[in-house]
């Protein structure tokens, strides 16, 4: 009796302490027009356990459907009056408590996708994205910078304040391109240069990064919005003085001058390329770099 009553205990108590080994999600994808969000498992989910999904659409969790290590879930029920949101998907144990971390995504809108619009993401100081609803601000959760969904890009958010990143602030373009005149050299890495701007930028890690730069051509006019919805062959506004100005996302995109903006782009020796966000075109190619005007850098 005793030895039965001593290998009962022995069994109860491995019983108790033997752990639940729980998979994790390996591989997180959302894709298509009705979404199919897809999540792959190091391994067979326990009984009783599943994996859900929050869609930030106001549903809460919703259970995937799981088969062997792959759980899927096709919704076209997304949040409305956005262009892109998060989703947040955990393993979640029978009594709906969440075993360990979970896995966050984005997502365009597919609505928002068809048209010229780019979807956005807000960044702050610190570099991680946050809410739509996040402001404008210095602290280290505060809005900073816009991420381009479409192209991996982070723009740069010009501020009011009088710092740094002052809308207010113009620059000259001079280069140490070695066919530039002694007196573009010259001129080269002063606070009032782009070059001297972007060095000024980077030391300040702004949202994270110290890599940023001056945009290309191609990727300052990707950021033109016109609001008759009437673009020509290269993206930039058909029609120059019927929208609505700036031209650009200016939820995203705020403080920004209906004005030219310096891109990387050289035209000759002594003249750089420039985007008009009051015309909504990559409208002159022959700016003298001594000539003063905006600048919004990305990375």
């Amino acid at each position: 009796i005793a030895f039965i009553f001593l290998l009962l205990l022995v069994s109860n108590i491995f019983a108790v302490t033997t752990p639940i080994e729980i998979p994790t999600i390996t591989k997180s994808v959302s894709t298509g027009t009705t979404y199919k969000f897809t999540e792959t498992l190091s391994g067979k989910l326990p009984t009783g356990y599943k994996v859900k999904i929050d869609l930030n659409n106001g549903k809460g969790l919703v259970a995937m459907t799981c088969a062997a290590t792959t759980c899927t879930l096709s919704s076209n029920v997304l949040p409305k009056g956005v262009d892109s949101a998060s989703y947040k998907v955990g393993i979640y144990d029978a009594k709906g408590v969440l075993q360990g971390t979970v896995i966050e995504g984005d997502y365009v809108i597919s609505d928002y996708a068809k048209t010229f619009l780019s979807s956005y993401i807000k960044i702050s100081n610190s570099g991680e994205k946050i809410p739509d609803s996040a402001k404008l601000g210095n602290g280290e959760g505060d809005w900073a910078c816009t991420k381009d969904i479409k192209t991996g890009l982070i723009w740069e958010v010009k501020t009011t304040d009088g710092g740094l990143r002052d809308m207010g602030d113009t620059y000259t373009s001079y280069t140490v391109d070695f066919q530039s005149s002694k007196l573009s050299s010259s001129k080269y890495g002063e606070s009032s240069n782009t070059d001297g701007f972007v060095k000024a930028v980077n030391s300040k890690s702004l949202c994270g990064a110290t890599k940023w730069r001056l945009p290309t051509e191609k990727e300052l006019v990707a950021l033109v919005v016109c609001s008759d919805g009437k673009y020509d062959a290269n993206g930039e506004c058909s029609n120059e003085d019927t929208n609505i100005k700036p031209t650009i996302n200016a939820t995203y995109f705020p403080n920004t001058q209906s004005d030219a903006f310096w891109s990387s782009t050289t035209y000759v020796i002594g003249d750089g390329c420039v985007a008009n966000f009051d015309t909504g075109k990559y409208h002159s190619c022959s700016y003298g770099e001594h000539n003063y005007t905006y600048v919004r850098l990305v990375h």
